[in-house]
């Protein structure tokens, strides 16, 4: 069987630790040949999609049979915008990791730091995640599927989220998923989807298979206009 290759696309609040984890258990796990790409993601969206499609050539990404990905939040949009600029022939499944809570977070920070602090934090990302202009990146066309956190991380905790507004955050109109062949919904937040073996070892169900085992479905909502 041809070798398979895995692109592991981590969010801004990845630290070390978590990303040696995820990219250790799917290397541990898994057949594929891992790549987990030093993103400088400051220079927000196209910056780093840019710097992405530097990676998968550098890497001739194309030599591989399929090239699948796994995407938590801000990797999705770099992802959609450097395939809709140099596309790959082999792409195989997509996994997207999001959250509406999580995803509240760089409006949220930028309110309450303002502009210039906010800036610092993150960089152009941050405002490039709060922005809408970010749902309007062409949808890729690849056999794709989502897990969407229900829990609250400890960053979207101390700006005041709280886990009893789920539907209120997940129906925002700030908040919205391109279409899916399948969403799971997991109780864990943003802090644990780096760790959770459970969650990972269903990642990897899908990119083998298609399907999240015993995946709840629902509907995927909102869809980029």
């Amino acid at each position: 069987m041809e070798k398979e290759a895995l692109v592991i696309l981590t969010g801004i609040t990845a630290d070390a630790s978590k990303k040696a984890h995820v990219r250790d258990y799917f290397r541990d796990n898994t057949e594929y040949e891992v790549f987990l790409p030093r993103l400088c993601q400051f220079f927000g969206i196209d910056g780093s999609a840019r710097q992405l499609a530097w990676f998968l050539e550098w890497y001739k990404i194309e030599r591989y049979a399929r090239c699948h990905f796994i995407c938590y939040i801000s990797g999705g949009f770099i992802l959609r915008q450097a395939l809709s600029v140099k596309p790959i022939v082999n792409l195989g499944r997509v996994v997207y990791l999001r959250s509406p809570f999580q995803e509240a977070v760089p409006e949220r920070v930028i309110e309450q730091l303002g502009s210039i602090a906010a800036a610092f934090s993150n960089g152009k990302m941050l405002f490039d995640l709060a922005s809408r202009d970010k749902d309007q990146l062409p949808v890729i066309h690849a056999e794709d599927g989502v897990i969407l956190e229900k829990g609250v991380s400890n960053m979207a905790a101390q700006l005041g989220i709280r886990a009893d507004q789920f539907d209120a955050y997940r129906h925002r109109e700030a908040f919205c998923l391109p279409p899916a062949k399948e969403i799971f919904c997991t109780e864990l937040s943003h802090d644990d989807v780096y760790t959770s073996d459970a969650l990972l070892s269903r990642i990897a169900v899908f990119l083998e298979s298609g399907s999240f085992a015993d995946a709840t479905s629902i509907d995927a909502g909102k869809e980029p206009s």
